[in-house]
């Protein structure tokens, strides 16, 4: 039974991201490279900023908690401006990462998630920090599909199945 459950969380989980980089490699090809860096105002974070954030999210929540390797989050950092880092850069560590998080996750045995892991402020299961860390994703691949729409009203064919 208890193989069953964690067969059951782990490919839950891998199936959000699998998700997540669905659509996210649906969102990518719409993003004009002018838009990578432009703020639109003080309280919305630019599509690099927010592509940084997503990678930084991932590795710490997911990641680092499943690997056991030391967390090496610069957090301040993925809220700066870096006009001199491509789409292609930010998007390729975000995969890279995206695929290393599945990895782990499948390897992740089940007395593990139920294990504490301290994270920034907060203290949670080895679960509950990858399943916020899937979260997180989702909330700034949201924004930044609004961005996307915002700069050029366009469909950004999600789920082109339902009409």
């Amino acid at each position: 039974m208890k193989q069953r459950a964690i067969n059951t969380v782990n490919n839950s989980l891998i199936g959000r991201l699998e998700e997540f980089q669905r659509l996210l490699l649906l969102t990518l090809p719409k993003i004009e490279q002018q838009w990578l860096w432009q703020q639109p105002n003080t309280q919305i974070s630019c599509i690099g900023v927010q592509l940084s954030h997503m990678t930084g999210n991932l590795r710490q929540y997911i990641v680092t908690n499943l690997s056991g390797q030391a967390d090496q989050r610069q957090r301040a950092d993925e809220f700066k401006t870096q006009p001199d880092i491509t789409l292609e850069a930010l998007s390729s560590v975000l995969i890279s990462q995206l695929k290393q998080a599945q990895a782990l996750i499948k390897e992740t045995p089940t007395a593990s998630w139920s294990e504490i892991y301290h994270v920034q402020t907060f203290t949670m299961t080895r679960l509950e920090a990858c399943i916020h860390g899937v979260e997180h994703l989702n909330y700034h691949l949201g924004q930044i599909a609004l961005l996307i729409k915002y700069y050029k009203p366009q469909d950004l064919n999600f789920y082109p199945e339902i009409s």
